[in-house]
């Protein structure tokens, strides 16, 4: 018994001495190398959210109305489409929603959608006709609660990812269509 414990511990000992030879210095993994191919690569710039421009107020003309399959929930969901972006410099997509009480009182909001994040900000809240700024708003991530039913709707089945080409007319097509089976032309490559 004694003799295997001893064994053992040399054992180990012996297969540890590798490690204990090696210096600081030495580059086992190759990590190096990475770096230096990182070093190579052009810098990625920093994400920054281009300059706001708040659409004008929605008209009832321009609504398209999105299903939102959720029992209990208390609204019907209009996207304005004439309000409709996708920023070219920060890649947010950009839309005024309504947010319709069976009493027909409408909430209106103008918000944007980061869909590498999973993420939204509100802009800009509609009243008496007319948008209001909400300054120093911030991005949010969406969360499964229930203010954020029809913005994780919009993101998963109508807006996220973002088509190759010119994505407005693509993403109003498949908010038109109602259903997530319109097919982007990214898609089809």
């Amino acid at each position: 018994m004694k003799r295997t414990a001893v064994f053992a511990f040399f054992m180990v000992l012996l297969s540890a001495w590798p490690l204990w030879a090696l210096s600081e210095d030495d580059d086992v993994y190759g990590e190096d190398a990475i770096q230096r191919f990182n070093d190579r690569m052009p810098d990625k710039p920093e994400w920054r959210e281009q300059g706001l421009v708040i659409p004008p107020y929605p008209r009832d003309a321009d609504l398209i109305g999105i299903d939102i399959e959720r029992a209990g929930f208390p609204y019907r969901v209009f996207v304005d489409g004439a309000s409709l972006s996708v920023g070219k410099d920060d890649g947010v997509v950009r839309f005024t929603a309504v947010l319709r009480s069976r009493s027909g009182v409408d909430n209106v909001s103008f918000e944007g959608i980061r869909c590498t994040q999973h993420q939204y900000k509100r802009y800009a809240y509609g009243s008496g006709g007319k948008f209001h700024e909400i300054p120093h708003s911030d991005w949010k991530w969406l969360t499964h609660s229930r203010q954020d039913i029809y913005r994780n709707v919009l993101a998963d089945q109508y807006l996220c990812p973002l088509p190759t080409g010119d994505p407005v007319p693509q993403l109003l097509g498949k908010l038109k269509k109602g259903d997530d089976r319109y097919i982007f032309q990214g898609d089809l490559e």
